[in-house]
């Protein structure tokens, strides 16, 4: 994830975060559905959910703050 959601973003990348996370939420939803519930497991959907949560976050911020960068939005010149 830190090659798609890191301190350099683009919309791009994070919108080819989010498709590799709906993807990795389906396989992990259907292993638990079909396994035995064990602390790892919660532990991978726990963080999935927030890597969900860090890339939506990210996709709404139109502005680049901080150490956050967005190519698709650089700072304004003189700030």
């Amino acid at each position: 994830m830190s090659n798609y959601v890191g301190i350099v973003r683009s919309d791009m990348r994070l919108k080819r975060a989010l498709d590799r996370l709906r993807i990795l939420y389906g396989e992990t939803e259907a292993l638990y559905e079909r396994t035995i519930v064990s602390p790892r497991l919660c532990e991978l959907r726990n963080l999935i959910s927030i890597a969900y949560l860090i890339v939506k976050s990210a996709m709404a911020r139109k502005e680049s703050v901080g150490l956050h960068y967005s190519t698709d939005y650089p700072p304004e010149a003189g700030k």
